[in-house]
């Protein structure tokens, strides 16, 4: 049972929608900081500072963000990214419904990942999940962008879909929610906190499944 026929494949964000932070954060925070730290020969809680310094001046409005051959060259790191990538992926947390979800979605529907991580996380984050997924997207790497209205298009483009045949999920008002439903989409916001309420907002993956299928 479909809420809406109209919709025929369904989008997800990946970070902070299918899995937690503890990836991200453990190769950001920890392992990055703990290399610069044995290249320069500082401290670690110094290279922390400096790291996040550096981070913070970048932002996340800017590609460097999320290119860690970015970060590896300008601290002269001499490491492969793919094999450290690899070499932390146990780390990688899936959101406890997002296994049941999947599997009840893929029979209704075509399912896809849009996200701004980069193609090497992307494939680390999504490696157990990749038989669900049709495609995989990552914007920053695909299409040298951003989350936009132009990189949602762009996607629909590739995979032969109008925006309005596409539901898309993810924990971002600005990049998920509106630049999505910018795109033509419906768009719904993952917002576990509860701090936002309403039509298109779910508090879970638990509860999009129940409105993308006409039970809530």
């Amino acid at each position: 049972m479909r809420q809406d026929k109209r919709i025929k494949l369904i989008s997800f964000d990946v970070d902070g929608t299918l899995v937690t932070s503890s990836f991200a954060d453990l190769i950001w925070l920890e392992v990055m900081p703990q290399l610069a730290s044995e290249r320069l020969g500082i401290p670690l809680e110094d290279a922390k500072s400096i790291l996040l310094a550096d981070y913070k001046s970048i932002g996340p409005n800017r590609l460097e963000w999320y290119d860690i051959y970015y970060w590896i060259k300008k601290y002269h790191l001499d490491v492969n990214p793919k094999n450290l990538l690899r070499e932390y992926k146990e780390a990688v947390t899936f959101f406890p419904e997002v296994l049941d979800v999947l599997d009840d979605l893929k029979d209704n529907f075509d399912l896809i990942v849009i996200s701004n991580s980069s193609r090497l996380f992307l494939e680390i984050t999504t490696d157990a999940l990749k038989g669900y997924f049709r495609h995989a997207f990552s914007t920053v790497s695909d299409f040298n962008m951003m989350k936009s209205v132009d990189s949602y298009k762009l996607a629909c483009e590739k995979i032969g879909a109008l925006p309005q045949e596409v539901a898309h999920v993810g924990d971002s008002h600005e990049l998920d929610y509106v630049r999505a439903r910018r795109a033509g989409m419906r768009s719904y916001l993952v917002e576990r906190s509860g701090y936002r309420k309403g039509r298109f907002i779910v508090k879970d993956l638990k509860e999009f499944r129940a409105k993308i299928l006409g039970k809530a």
